[in-house]
């Protein structure tokens, strides 16, 4: 059985949600952003969200990469971006330096084009390599045969894909779905309500809230007979087998 700790709530004007658990057995604070947007159809674009979550983290209106890393290093903590947000960790005592840092990253990204161009090559580069991986290659065939093309799930990274991603689709992607109102903030350690929430509202109270799209998907069928895909790759020393189908399994089941 899971057992959730104790925690307490509450919510900025413009509808971030603030989560806290204290636990003073160490002088930590970690902070987690949580960005609860549905996933997009990239189409000839995928790659194109984890890309802008990965950019977040390369320059602020007011800091460059460097100077970002360089903070971070000198107080000892830790940061790290995603499509759907952002997490950092730092001593007690640095708590208010690091909160700082986090929300100049989440909210004055400047999506410089030089790093995108490094993380565009470095993606292809992994993902030719990938090519002839049979883990991968499983993996990616599993995606679309469960999901289909036009689901996001289904969709694969290729290089071509991601050589189109531009500066200008991660900013519009970002503008969009990166609202406080569709958020969670998440806090952990050895910190209190009344210390955390006067921090919270003077770094993430100025953020805008707005309209966020919304999508829907369907379901994912189960074929209605046994299916075999079979990828032929010449001279692999071992074969991987992947066996997938679809469950619709829905919060609260009993099968859980």
């Amino acid at each position: 059985k899971i057992q959730l700790g104790d925690y307490e709530r509450f919510t900025l004007d413009n509808g971030l949600q603030v989560f806290l658990v204290e636990n003073h057995k160490n002088p930590r604070v970690s902070w987690q952003l949580y960005v609860n947007r549905d996933q997009v159809i990239e189409g000839e674009h995928a790659g194109m969200q984890s890309m802008m979550g990965r950019l977040l983290m390369t320059g602020t209106s007011s800091k460059s990469k460097a100077e970002i890393d360089e903070a971070t290093d000198f107080i000892g903590g830790s940061i790290s971006t995603s499509a759907y947000g952002a997490f950092a960790s730092s001593l007690t005592k640095h708590k208010e330096t690091m909160l700082a840092l986090m929300s100049d990253v989440i909210l004055h990204p400047s999506f410089p084009q030089e790093e995108l161009a490094k993380l565009q090559k470095q993606t292809v580069s992994g993902l030719m390599a990938n090519a002839s991986d049979p883990a991968a290659i499983s993996s990616n065939v599993s995606s679309v045969l469960t999901y289909g093309s036009t689901h996001p799930y289904g969709e694969v990274e290729t290089p071509e894909s991601v050589e189109t991603i531009t500066t200008e689709m991660c900013t519009d992607f970002y503008n969009t779905y990166f609202k406080p109102n569709v958020s969670y903030l998440i806090i952990v350690g050895d910190i209190t309500k009344e210390e955390a929430q006067p921090l919270v509202e003077k770094y993430y109270g100025t953020w805008a809230k707005g309209d966020v799209p919304t999508h829907t998907y369907e379901v994912p069928k189960a074929p209605k007979s046994t299916q075999v895909a079979f990828v032929d790759k010449p001279g692999a020393v071992q074969s991987t087998i992947s066996i997938v189908y679809p469950v619709d399994l829905k919060p609260g089941s009993n099968d859980v």
